[in-house]
């Protein structure tokens, strides 16, 4: 069950039918009709619980058109998901798949006698090859369990489009991802793991970035 901590957002509930005059299953919502109706919206995000079916190519054609959409789906590599869109009963074209920008892998592994979960990867959908028609894929960060550890491995193609799109320079990229990451760290030293606490401190670092930095550095050195 996806719930957001934001005062303007609009959550769609799947049901089965009930019967009545039309015969068996009148009334039934599924995911696909949710993500149709969402879109009429005009939303700014689009999140979808799980990607299983038809609604795939709704959530993709949304993608397409501009539209910030986030999605899981059950597979262990960029392969898995790309089999998993293009074959029954989701049968995606390719064309649309480049409209994907990110995926995150995900899993649970041992470390020491715990179970826990980590990212293994995330991995950038670059575009598609105009002669083979193959994804390209460019690997972002990998995760290494000897010491449970992420490695950014020197180059993404997200960084460019965002330093484009804001007209940022390089310098001015990288100082923003390291204040980023001082937030995040500062999290995870002060044990913040409520997914409503996370959300509010979110929130105070995009109203206010050098206040929030500020704070952090303060408690950081106090």
């Amino acid at each position: 069950e996806i719930n957001i901590p934001h005062e303007n957002w609009i959550a769609g509930l799947t049901r089965s039918g009930f019967g009545g005059k039309t015969g068996a299953g009148s009334g039934e919502i599924d995911m696909f009709e949710l993500v149709k109706a969402a879109l009429r919206q005009r939303p700014q995000y689009v999140v979808v619980g799980e990607v299983r079916g038809k609604e795939a190519f709704s959530l993709f054609q949304a993608m397409a058109t501009g539209h910030t959409a986030y999605s899981t789906m059950h597979a262990d590599s960029v392969r898995s998901i790309v089999n998993r869109l293009e074959n029954p009963p989701i049968n995606l074209p390719r064309v649309l798949l480049s409209a994907l920008n990110i995926v995150v892998l995900q899993s649970q592994v041992m470390l020491g006698d715990r179970m826990v979960r980590r990212i293994n990867k995330i991995v950038e959908l670059v575009g598609l090859d105009p002669d083979t028609n193959d994804l390209i894929t460019n690997t972002v960060y990998e995760w290494h369990p000897s010491g449970d550890k992420f490695e950014y491995l020197g180059h993404s193609v997200m960084f460019e489009k965002v330093m484009s799109k804001k007209n940022m320079t390089m310098n001015e990229m990288n100082e923003e991802f390291k204040r980023r990451t001082e937030v995040v760290n500062w999290m995870l030293k002060k044990n913040v793991r409520n997914y409503q606490e996370v959300a509010v401190i979110v929130s105070q670092y995009y109203t206010n970035p050098e206040d929030t930095i500020k704070k952090i550095m303060a408690e950081a050195h106090a």
